[in-house]
Parts: C-alpha cells; sequence; structure tokens
C-alpha cells in the first residue's frame, strides 16, 4: 500500500478542534434512496428540510431522460458526468427539465457513527468512510470536507487525485468550496449543494428560486 493511498491521514489540527455532529442516516443504503428521501422531505417544508436535511450533499447525475424532441443528451450547468457529454442545457432554459428526470444520486454531508477523523467528513471508496463512493478511480481515503468559516475541501493524498472545477487540489491543502462548486474524485464527478439550495433544486416551494 503507498502512502498516497493510505487511510492515514496528516491533518495538522490538533485535539481542541470542535468534533462535528453525529447526523442519522435515516436507514437509507444507497445514493439512489437518499435522493427519494430527500424528495419526500420537501413535503415538510423548507424549515423542516432544513432542520431534518444534512447541511449539504454531493450531487451525482447519472443520465436524463430524453424526449421525443430532443434525442440527444441533455445536461445541467451542474452536471459533470462525461457520458453527458458538452451539450448545453436547453431542456432546463425551455423550462422541460426536473430533477425527477434524471439519474440522481445524492450523497449526505454529514458523520457516519464509528467513522474516523470526527472533525471531517471522510470521501472514499470504503465502508469506514462517512461519504462511500464505490468505483475504482476513488482511493480507500481520497478527500475530505469540513465546515470552517464556510465549507472547505481537501484531498487526502489520493492515487488519481481530485479537482475542484479545473484545478486540480493540492494534496492535505484545505481549499474554500462555494456553493454550486463542481468536484472531481478521480474518474467519479459530482456538484455540492447547501441543503437550502438542495431545496430549490428538488421543488421546494414549487421550485421558487
Amino acid at each position: 500500500m503507498s502512502n498516497r493511498d493510505s487511510t492515514r491521514l496528516d491533518d495538522g489540527i490538533d485535539d481542541r478542534t470542535q468534533r462535528l455532529p453525529r447526523v442519522a442516516r435515516w436507514g437509507i443504503s444507497t445514493a439512489m434512496d437518499a435522493a427519494a428521501h430527500y424528495r419526500h422531505l420537501l413535503a415538510l417544508g423548507r424549515d423542516e428540510f432544513l432542520a431534518t436535511a444534512a447541511p449539504a450533499v454531493l450531487v451525482r447525475y447519472r443520465g436524463l431522460a430524453r424526449g421525443p424532441n430532443h434525442p440527444g443528451p441533455a445536461t445541467l450547468t451542474m452536471t459533470l458526468d462525461e457520458e453527458l457529454g458538452d451539450a448545453v442545457d436547453e431542456a432546463s432554459a425551455r423550462g422541460k427539465f426536473t430533477p425527477e428526470s434524471a439519474e440522481m444520486e445524492l450523497y449526505a454531508l454529514a458523520k457516519k457513527p464509528g467513522a474516523s477523523f470526527r472533525d471531517r467528513i471522510t470521501i472514499g471508496r470504503t465502508l469506514n468512510n462517512d461519504v462511500v463512493i464505490a468505483d475504482p478511480s476513488v482511493s480507500r481515503l481520497h478527500a475530505y470536507v469540513r465546515q470552517a468559516d464556510g465549507w472547505v475541501v481537501a484531498d487526502a493524498g489520493s492515487k488519481n487525485g481530485s479537482w475542484l472545477g479545473n484545478a486540480a487540489l493540492e494534496p492535505r491543502r484545505e481549499t474554500p468550496l462555494p456553493a454550486g462548486a463542481l468536484l472531481r474524485f478521480g474518474d467519479v464527478r459530482f456538484t455540492f449543494f447547501r441543503s437550502e439550495d438542495l431545496f430549490d433544486l428538488l421543488g421546494g416551494d414549487h421550485g421558487r428560486r
């Protein structure tokens, strides 16, 4: 096992760092189940949604439904999967796109009971991470995010690297993570949403923006 792919993280944060609260997982078994669960939470209204949901999520779109007038792939600007291509978001601009028309995977950014590094939310391939990405391009411990003055993201010394937008992340160096940011871990691509933005994306309060 190489040092870059190790589950050990030289974090440089002292023991006085405040631990992140642990958030219940609601018995959700997959990222697809989590997306369905969040859609059900919309019925509670905005305040209850924000109180119940994780403070932020990673969203991955695996594909979009194609209509008879749109035979090619349609994408949102926050969609990053390469199989969707570089097509502009005509469906969204014409009001034809809804989150239900995409195969959406949602990964809650919250601590998992028993997970390591209690001051951060770890992302990696193995089950001891808070966010588990079952992809061979993702290292056992690939990256992490945490809330400081806002959110930050860092590569954890992964084998295949991490990107924020088009910029490669330096190993173990934290970088501010803005709302709507585009992330890539290995070959897997995501969009970062805060819970309040996710509420609007999913059509809460009839999709107000």
